[in-house]
């Protein structure tokens, strides 16, 4: 039906133009949702316009990207104090830091591209540097840091999760479309694909190193509260899990915590 009427206005148009005008002259007809441009001299052209309509409202979320975080725990009144049975877990905050990469997103506009839902995939990437020379491992049921007889150089915790987000994000237009204020907020789970403690030291002034994957009784699935404020394709984050980070009754009583910038959007 849409055709039949662009045809039919055409005709009407390219039969006007013959008795009227000599010199080309040049129209835009709009149909539904279609622009079109029809160019009239001797001949009668047609040319589709680019729907600029089309892209209006698809909304584009805050979550692909790359993350960079410094790494820490907190206690069940959210200081940085720890518990006295977890002082094996005492780090060097400097060093001690997570990187995620976030490499599928999927976003829907509610309204229009300024109000949305956005979820996807990432990895994450989270190593905890121990200041104490021990090696995690369970004892009596629970989780300590055994004594080793080594000056270690670096004693490294380490753990990998592949995460999905579900998150509500507003994105405010300051000085035109294309620069916002990104506030997003939500929740994000995380599925453990990996940990292993690293340990280096040097025994005859030769560089040794031990490597020990196991699960350290670490969660297998964990949620954590996730919130963030930027402005473009820069955002500041701060993830709070509120698990610990042991399974329950199986460590000390300490929660994960990154902040870090996020870059992407």
């Amino acid at each position: 039906m849409k055709r039949f009427t662009l045809i039919s206005l055409v005709l009407l148009f390219g039969l006007g133009v013959g008795v009227f005008a000599q010199e080309a002259d040049t129209s835009k007809v709009r149909i539904g949702k279609k622009e079109y441009t029809v160019i009239s001299d001797s001949k009668v052209k047609i040319y589709e316009q680019p729907d600029k309509y089309k892209h209006r409202n698809r909304m584009n979320g805050t979550w692909d990207g790359l993350e960079f975080g410094l790494t820490n725990f907190v206690d069940v009144d959210y200081a940085m104090d720890l518990p006295e049975n977890a002082g094996f877990m005492d780090l060097d905050m400097g060093r001690s830091w997570g990187i995620h990469f976030n490499f599928a997103e999927k976003s829907l506009g509610i309204i229009k591209n300024y109000v949305g839902i956005v979820t996807g995939l990432g990895l994450e990437y989270d190593r905890y540097m121990l200041t104490n020379d021990v090696k995690v491992e369970e004892v009596d049921g629970m989780m300590t840091g055994v004594p080793v007889d080594m000056d270690l150089n670096k004693n490294r915790l380490s753990m990998a999760y592949l995460n999905l987000p579900l998150l509500a994000e507003i994105q405010i237009p300051v000085w035109g479309e294309h620069n916002r204020i990104i506030i997003n907020g939500g929740i994000v789970g995380g599925l453990r694909i990996g940990s292993r403690q690293v340990q280096k030291y040097k025994t005859g002034g030769e560089k040794q190193k031990i490597k020990n994957k196991d699960t350290f009784n670490l969660r297998n699935f964990r949620y954590g509260f996730t919130a963030r404020v930027g402005y473009g394709d820069m955002t500041l984050f701060a993830n709070y899990y509120p698990q610990t980070l042991f399974n329950d009754g199986m460590g000390p009583d300490i929660y994960p915590v990154t902040v870090g910038i996020h870059f992407g959007h």
